[in-house]
């Protein structure tokens, strides 16, 4: 059986005291339990007594605490006897000895959807899609506002994404003159933008697939409404290409041109007219690979667009531009300076084209996307096969080309209208 005493130790510790405690043998083999206490000086313990002499200014306390503290070793090997358990001096004291505080585990810190956020924008800046990163700051600058900017996943729930939208409805379109509100498709697009960093989240590892709010039945579904898409009739696009501008109005006549170069080309997207080059004229016919999906392609030059770019061969030939917009650019390899740059002339080629429609009292929006929508309506009128526009918009899917041609498809319905009230 295990014997158990108070102690003092021999030596001074680095304090020069000598700490007292129990010491507990079995077999021979001691241990010690030391809690703190300690002696200025030896002579201050009575070993025979086993107590703190009266020299000591708190021996009445420090007797009684050492004394219970040995009757609680004295009952753990009672204990430890008593279960006939096999059993060593140290098992007897790390028994007694009081158990460190289990501090709980902290939860771990669930990421910020801002943290997703930031990575897409700096990805987004790393590829050099300058309107991509602009567009979607613009989306998460009205987000933070409604969310803050330490909303977690957990917290975007389909009841969180209701009142956003709500939030969303009340906001206006700042880049209007007039405070409109915000539009239907603006409101999906920015609930588009959440969409797509949440499912970056979930195939990251950094967000549930179980409290996803996106999709079907009870759960917010993006739609993409139709909006009516207008271009101008022939006679508009005449007046346009007719009009004589001024000296002072040269700025108008080179938005003109382009434009009208992005009609007489099947629609041809202002990016890549911006980037015409003087090598993409061969034979004849005009080459060139659509910058938005690297399809290629080649169409004949009309005669309106030869007229055209017939102005610009005694320019200055920078990067061998046709048009003027880009070529103060010192090149054309910083990706990023130049989605900036032609995000900058397509604002300015619009405001021009407001200000040339103006001029021809034509009430219509004529933005640089709109000479794609005059051609596909031009197309519509003239009984275009779909598999032939397909080829000239560059459409991977003929589905792709039928849907965006259905938006100016009227005949048939103005015939079955006019066929109905005939009478």
């Amino acid at each position: 059986m295990a014997t158990a005493k108070i102690v003092t130790w021999s030596r001074p510790d680095k304090n020069k005291q000598f700490p007292i405690g129990i010491k507990v043998s079995q077999n021979g083999i001691p241990a010690y339990l030391f809690e703190g206490n300690a002696l200025a000086s030896r002579d201050h313990w009575d070993a025979s007594k086993q107590q703190v002499k009266k020299a000591h200014p708190h021996h009445m306390r420090l007797t009684n605490f050492l004394t219970k503290k040995l009757a609680e070793v004295n009952e753990k090997i009672l204990e430890f006897e008593t279960d006939k358990k096999t059993y060593s001096a140290e098992d007897v004291v790390n028994a007694i000895k009081p158990k460190p505080l289990q501090v709980p585990t902290p939860a771990p810190k669930l990421p910020l959807f801002k943290d997703v956020a930031d990575n897409h924008l700096r990805e987004q800046f790393a590829l050099g899609n300058y309107d991509v990163r602009k567009t979607d700051e613009s989306r998460l600058k009205r987000f933070y506002a409604f969310a803050g900017e330490d909303v977690t996943f957990p917290q975007i729930t389909v009841e969180f994404l209701r009142q956003y939208t709500v939030f969303l409805k009340t906001q206006t379109n700042n880049n209007t003159k007039e405070q409109k509100p915000l539009s239907d498709r603006t409101v999906t697009n920015h609930l588009l933008a959440i969409r797509t960093l949440y499912n970056r989240a979930i195939t990251a590892g950094l967000a549930a697939k179980d409290s996803y709010p996106f999709g079907g039945r009870e759960k917010i579904m993006i739609k993409f409404g139709k909006t009516e898409k207008i271009g101008l009739t022939g006679d508009e696009i005449n007046l346009l290409k007719q009009y004589e501008f001024p000296a002072h109005q040269k700025h108008l006549h080179h938005s003109r041109n382009i434009w009208l170069t992005c009609f007489y080309f099947a629609g041809m997207r202002i990016t890549d007219a911006l980037l015409l080059k003087w090598s993409d004229f061969q034979n004849g016919r005009f080459y060139y690979m659509m910058s938005k999906n690297g399809e290629p392609g080649s169409l004949p030059v009309p005669a309106p667009i030869a007229a055209i770019i017939e102005e610009y061969t005694n320019d200055e030939q920078a990067h061998d531009l046709v048009f003027p917009f880009l070529k103060k650019l010192d090149n054309l390899n910083n990706r990023y300076a130049l989605r900036r740059r032609i995000n900058s002339v397509t604002r300015l080629i619009g405001h021009h084209m407001a200000d040339t429609m103006a001029l021809l009292g034509i009430n219509k929006n004529a933005s640089p996307h709109k000479a794609r929508h005059a051609f596909a309506q031009r197309a519509e009128e003239k009984d275009i096969h779909p598999k032939v526009l397909q080829k000239m918009y560059r459409h991977e899917s003929i589905l792709t080309t039928m849907q965006y041609q259905s938006n100016f498809s009227h005949k048939k319905a103005d015939e079955a209208l006019e066929a109905v009230i005939d009478f």
